[in-house]
């Protein structure tokens, strides 16, 4: 609670410092447009050494070697700029005597330079608002994290280091040190306050004592601006941006490292969208400034207009706060390298033509600014170009020309087709309407070894037939598109050494595919192919059980025993889905309905009214218990967390509770796992027996038991009840529970022996060994 209160006092001392230096750089900015002139004292006179390229003085021809005479109408060795950084700043009028010796006294505005306005106003004052308001945002939102705090310094800092850069070009005090605080400070915030961030989620982004050694540096990047006065301006510059680079390479190097090392992780996504936001806000600054700078003494363009991307770091922060779902980064940079090498092309085309048209200057920063912008202004479009291409084209590739939207219609139609011959049919009549080709054939062609040759196995001959010989179609897998001198070929299909082709002929007027067509026709061949392979599949399915059904309908046999395995799997399926329902739907409302039953019933006075509601609260409750109880016929509870062996006891007891008859259960607990089918199978027949004889049997005592042998198991059961007559075994209305079992038996590769007679009771006995494929289809009678 203390720390609490105390970043509060923090906090609003920081708001109120922040906007007491808006307020005053913004008035500053207004008053005073910059003039940029450096000067020295010699001989007595006041002679201009430099003149910045942005400046109010580079617009009225000052050059270096002029004199200034007098400033405000007094010497400029008394303006306050001039005695304390040799500089011409914050002044309303100036005197100056040209190298010609001609006197000009100028008055200063801002209707000489109106983009001063636009670079050293509005920008900053946005990037610095724009900070201010995200920092009061996020700490509002997350005031109790330390590491709020942090991002809070990191953001404000950031924002008047923007705005106090063009007071500090103004040779005004407090913005050159402001500019000089914030500066270097801002980087170190930014790493400290995402140490804090990853280390709340557990993750390792740099060490305590990383942080100590940046906080030490930055403290002697600061003491180096009072031990230099030499060309304290110039070398403590150096010094910051030197500083300020190796920060930023620093910063990306330890997201890089962090990427690398939680690649596999669910963080990964922010690691890579801020590591992509970083190197978009802090790229252009060092590339286009900071090491021209350095280098050169001079940037390609001003460090204002590089640093105008700074704005994306806030952007990001706020994505990432208020963002639900991440957007695809990966894919994002999967396609930066290639709109980056279309858009570099492009842009060295463009340059190339700019230079020889307005005889520009290639080292220029001008020329540098365009290519820069340019590039980036080309990626942009083609983002913006691939995002309004899926809005108006949504379905790949309706018009008569647009063939993407006959991709998507045709596989909408498709998918009511059931029959090979009927799927080829509607892809040939698909492929003619959509191509305007003459003709188009399916074929098959078969690869004769022995010939090393290619042949066309259709009955029907065509004229083209040679040349598909001629082809090789080792290599040419579904999909691949192969012109020959008469059309052109496409893949659907292959089996062994045999090709499903489709011939197209010439389209109309004989002309060729297009880039565009032939796209189409790869993808409808690839997907076709797919969807024919599962076609004969369902045939092939249909014709096995077709042909079991006809072969032996007459021998009075069951199905195979992998088609009961997969009926009674997609049975259970649909048990489970059934059972999760009635839990999450039914009971649900029935557990809500008692709660309001037993909040009414409190509220109730009326005696007769209370014994009511008693009644219809102990009704729902017989329902929630029905409910549950078939809920768990529906799906075994908790059967391969508790195992077999306690699942059946589970069940033996619920059955105890519910019967007449005395239960005698011996189950060997030395049964050990086995796949989760078969334990479901063995569940499901104990399930089944029992309810018989609760139902049925009108037994008086049932005994069930379940043992271990070589690798299986026996499972027995034993009634005294009225029994089945054998004659009805095998009829499966009759008795539907014995022949599901029987099924079920069948399912899972084990012998199943049943005996049984009128008043005498039933007898059942199941062998199953694992590895056993033969099943005994007999039933003996005893």
């Amino acid at each position: 609670m203390k720390w609490f209160q105390k970043s509060n006092i923090i906090f609003s001392i920081m708001v109120f410092l922040k906007m007491g230096l808006i307020l005053y750089f913004g008035l500053l900015i207004l008053q005073y447009p910059l003039i940029g002139i450096e000067v020295e004292h010699r001989n007595g006179k006041w002679i201009v050494e430099h003149v910045y390229d942005k400046g109010w003085a580079t617009k009225n021809k000052v050059e270096k070697g002029d004199i200034v005479q007098a400033i405000n109408g007094i010497d400029p060795g008394e303006h306050k700029t001039v005695i304390r950084f040799n500089s011409v700043e914050k002044a309303k009028s100036i005197t100056i005597a040209d190298q010609q010796a001609n006197t000009n006294t100028y008055a200063i505005s801002y209707k000489d330079v109106d983009v001063q306005y636009f670079m050293y106003l509005f920008l900053p004052l946005l990037l610095c608002l724009a900070t201010f308001f995200l920092g009061l945002f996020f700490y509002c939102a997350n005031k109790e994290e330390s590491s709020a705090m942090i991002l809070v310094c990191f953001l404000f800092s950031l924002g008047l280091c923007y705005l106090s850069a063009p007071v500090s070009a103004r040779a005004d005090l407090i913005g050159r040190m402001t500019v000089t605080v914030t500066f270097p400070g801002s980087l170190v915030l930014l790493i400290h306050f995402l140490k804090s961030y990853f280390s709340k989620h557990h993750l390792e982004f740099v060490k305590d004592r990383m942080i100590n050694i940046l906080y030490i540096a930055y403290f002697l990047v600061l003491t180096s601006h009072f031990f230099f006065n030499g060309e304290p301006r110039a070398f403590t510059r150096m010094v910051e941006l030197v500083f300020f680079i190796l920060l930023v390479c620093l910063l990306l190097f330890l997201l890089a490292r962090l990427y690398y090392k939680y690649k596999h992780s669910e963080g990964k996504t922010i690691i890579q969208i801020l590591l992509t936001a970083f190197v978009i806000a802090f790229s252009p600054f060092i590339i286009l400034y900071a090491i021209p700078h350095i280098f050169w003494g001079k940037g390609f363009v001003s460090a204002e207009l590089a640093s105008m991307f700074l704005l994306v770091i806030p952007l990001a922060f706020v994505y990432l706060q208020r963002a639900k779902k991440l957007f695809d980064i990966e894919f994002l940079l999967g396609r930066l390298q290639y709109y980056a090498l279309l858009s570099f092309a492009l842009t060295t085309f463009a340059i190339i033509i700019l230079i020889t048209v307005f005889d520009m200057k290639i080292l220029s920063g001008s020329a540098f600014l365009f290519f820069f912008l340019f590039f980036i202004v080309a990626i942009l479009f083609l983002y913006i170009k691939e995002y309004i291409d899926y809005r108006l084209r949504h379905h790949l590739f309706c018009q008569k020309n647009h063939v993407e939207a006959n991709l998507h219609n045709f596989f909408q139609k498709a998918k009511h087709e059931t029959k090979v011959n009927g799927f080829i049919a509607s892809l040939l009549r698909e492929i003619k309407e959509v191509l305007r080709v003459k003709e188009v054939h399916y074929i098959n062609i078969q690869e004769n070894k022995d010939l090393n040759r290619w042949i066309v196995k259709n009955q029907q001959e065509f004229s083209f037939s040679e040349e598909i010989e001629q082809v090789n179609w080792r290599n040419c897998h579904p999909g691949s598109l192969i012109e020959v001198q008469t059309g052109f070929c496409v893949v659907i299909g292959e089996h062994y050494h045999v090709k499903e082709i489709i011939f197209c002929g010439l389209k109309k007027y004989k002309t060729t595919l297009n880039i565009q067509e032939k796209i189409w026709l790869e993808n409808i061949a690839y997907f076709s192919s797919v969807l024919l392979e599962n076609f004969k599949l369902i045939e092939g399915l249909f014709e096995e059980i077709e042909h079991y059904h006809k072969t032996r309908q007459n021998e009075n046999e069951s199905y195979p025993s992998w088609l009961s395995r997969l009926l009674f799997s997609l049975s259970e399926k649909e048990r489970m889905n059934l059972s999760i329902d009635l839990h999450d739907t039914i009971l649900q409302d029935q557990l809500q309905l008692l709660r309001d039953i037993e909040a009414i019933k409190t509220k109730m006075t009326d005696p007769y009214l209370k014994e009511s509601m008693y009644h219809v609260k102990e009704t729902i409750l017989d329902n929630i218990h029905l409910i549950r109880e078939t809920c768990n016929e529906l799906r075994p509870p908790f059967l391969s967390e508790l195992g077999l062996i306690q699942s059946i006891q589970n069940l033996i007891e619920r059955v105890k509770l519910r019967s007449n008859f005395l239960l005698h259960a011996d189950l060997d607990p030395t049964i050990q796992r086995m796949v989760p089918e078969d334990e479901l199978t063995v569940y499901r027949v104990i399930q089944e027996l029992l309810n018989n004889a609760m139902k049925h049997s009108k037994a008086s005592e049932v005994s069930i038991s379940l043992k271990k042998i070589n690798r299986g198991f026996m499972l027995s059961y034993i009634d005294n009840g009225i029994g089945i007559r054998m004659s009805e075994l095998n009829d499966s209305f009759k008795t539907m529970g014995i022949y599901g079992i029987k099924e079920r038996v069948r399912s899972m590769g084990g012998k199943i022996k049943i005996e049984s007679a009128q008043n005498q009771g039933l007898k059942v006995q199941i062998l199953y060994r694992q590895g056993d494929n033969e099943i005994d289809q007999s039933v003996n009678c005893g």
